[in-house]
C-alpha cells in the first residue's frame, strides 16, 4: 500500500511539474515581443513606443516618426498635446489640436505614425534610446527612453509620416462590437512648447 501511495505522489509531483512548464511555454508563446518603450499613467497606458530610425546614421534635418499605442482607460477623452525630445529634433508635429485618444479606446498600433519628429539637430543612428517626454491633457506628462529601431522586417512596410491620420481604434472593452469614429483634424506642424 506505502508503494502505491508513494509512486501515486511521484507520478502527481511528475504530471504538475510537466503542467507547469506547459503553462510556462503557452505564455511565453502568447505574449508578443515588445521592442518599443511602455509606461503606465493615471488612466492611460503608452504601448511599444518606438522612432523609426535609418540603417545608416540619420544626418541633421531628417524627420523620423513615432509609432505607439495609446490606450484610454478612462470613461473620458484625453489628448496628447506635446512631445519632447530636449533639443535633438526641432519640432514635434501631432495632429491639430492634438492627437485625441477617446475614453475606453485605443489609438495606434497599426503601421501610421502617431508623431513625427522633425528637424534632427544632430547625426542619429539606430539601436539606441532617446529620452523623449510625452505631455497629456489628463493624464500628465512623463518621460521614457524611446528606442530608436531601424527598418525592417516587420516595420519595412509602416508609413511614413505625413500618411493617413491617425484615427481611435475599435473601443477596448470585451463584449462590445467595434465601433467607428470620425477621423482626427487634419495633420499640421505644431511644435512642442520647449522647442523639441
Amino acid at each position: 500500500m506505502r508503494r502505491i501511495l508513494a509512486a501515486l505522489c511521484i507520478a502527481g509531483a511528475a504530471a504538475t511539474a510537466a503542467c507547469g512548464d506547459l503553462k510556462s511555454d503557452y505564455y511565453t508563446q502568447t505574449m508578443p515581443q515588445n521592442d518599443g518603450a511602455n509606461v503606465n499613467l493615471p488612466g492611460l497606458l503608452l504601448r511599444n513606443a518606438f522612432i523609426l530610425g535609418s540603417q545608416q546614421p540619420a544626418p541633421p534635418g531628417t524627420d523620423m516618426p513615432i509609432y505607439m499605442m495609446l490606450l484610454n482607460e478612462s470613461g473620458r477623452t484625453d489628448r496628447l498635446v506635446s512631445v519632447d525630445t530636449g533639443g535633438l529634433f526641432r519640432e514635434a508635429r501631432l495632429p491639430a489640436g492634438g492627437l485625441e485618444i477617446p475614453g475606453g479606446r485605443y489609438v495606434g498600433g497599426t503601421a501610421l505614425p502617431q508623431v513625427l519628429l522633425a528637424g534632427l539637430t544632430r547625426p542619429l543612428g539606430s539601436g539606441g534610446t532617446i529620452p523623449v517626454t510625452f505631455r497629456f491633457q489628463n493624464a500628465g506628462s512623463v518621460r521614457v527612453d524611446v528606442p530608436v529601431l531601424p527598418p525592417g522586417a516587420w516595420r519595412s512596410t509602416y508609413s511614413p509620416w505625413p500618411g493617413a491620420s491617425p484615427s481611435p481604434s475599435p473601443a477596448v472593452s470585451p463584449g462590445l462590437s467595434p465601433a467607428t469614429s470620425p477621423s482626427p483634424p487634419p495633420v499640421s506642424p505644431s511644435p512642442s512648447p520647449t522647442g523639441g
